[in-house]
């Protein structure tokens, strides 16, 4: 177990704010983290526990004591890299966002062949199957009850709705140019602003995937895949002198 005197009395301190919730104080951007292997090490399993935790139980009935308990460590070890609950799940969403964009950028060079493929031949089936593998094998579920937690939150408080709108600009703005990348490697063009076309597509690909697991059904998910492909096609274009506008 790790703990730390200083942590352990800032932890007692913050007691009263953990017991009712998240805090309801000003909502700073994540800081980047320096520190020794072994902080950094404790930090992702706080940071891992917590995403167990706030899947099962939400972030307001989850407490600091069941987040240190399922990490394995005392509350000082928390206090020790977090100030409040709050600043722990902002870093959480951060770290969930960085990984997927991570995946889809990795992806997408590795994916073109098939990209290209199914654009030319407008096959809807494996055109969705694509678009949802560049997302790479994550946690939908526990992600989906992430995401609409802090919905909650910011639309219950002024000050998250502002961190929840620097959060999707953020991650908006990191995934832009992947998908850029993604239609100049298959010679395709949005036909909307670009800004727009990828909100219509980033919300629909989040409601195939809450919906099939509202289903519980494969064949849900299929179907989703397949309308997501469909809205692909009618967002794009081929690009002029691309091979599918010269056909």
């Amino acid at each position: 177990m790790e703990s730390g005197a200083q942590g352990a009395a800032t932890g007692a301190a913050a007691d009263a704010v953990e017991r009712a919730g998240v805090d309801h104080g000003a909502a700073a951007p994540v800081a980047p983290v320096t520190g020794s292997p072994r902080r950094t090490r404790t930090r992702e399993r706080l940071l891992d526990a917590a995403y167990a935790v706030f899947a099962e139980h939400g972030v307001h009935a989850a407490t600091v004591e069941l987040i240190c308990e399922r990490a394995g460590f005392t509350r000082g070890a928390f206090y020790s890299n977090f100030t409040t609950k709050e600043e722990l799940f902002f870093a959480l969403v951060e770290r969930g966002n960085r990984e997927r964009l991570t995946a889809v950028a990795e992806q997408v060079d590795v994916m073109a062949p098939r990209f290209e493929q199914a654009l030319r031949e407008l096959d809807e089936d494996a055109l969705g199957g694509i678009l949802f593998d560049l997302v790479g094998p994550f946690d939908d579920r526990s992600w989906c009850l992430l995401q609409a937690e802090f919905l909650l939150l910011a639309m219950r408080d002024a000050a998250i709705s502002a961190e929840f709108l620097q959060h999707r600009a953020r991650f908006e703005a990191s995934l832009l140019p992947v998908v850029e990348r993604a239609l100049d490697r298959t010679g395709r063009a949005f036909v909307l602003d670009t800004p727009t076309a990828l909100r219509m597509l980033v919300s629909m690909h989040a409601d195939a995937v809450q919906s099939a697991i509202l289903a519980g059904d494969p064949g849900e998910l299929a179907e989703r895949r397949r309308a997501l492909a469909r809205t692909v096609l009618v967002v794009t274009r081929a690009r002029d002198g691309s091979a599918d506008a010269a056909g």
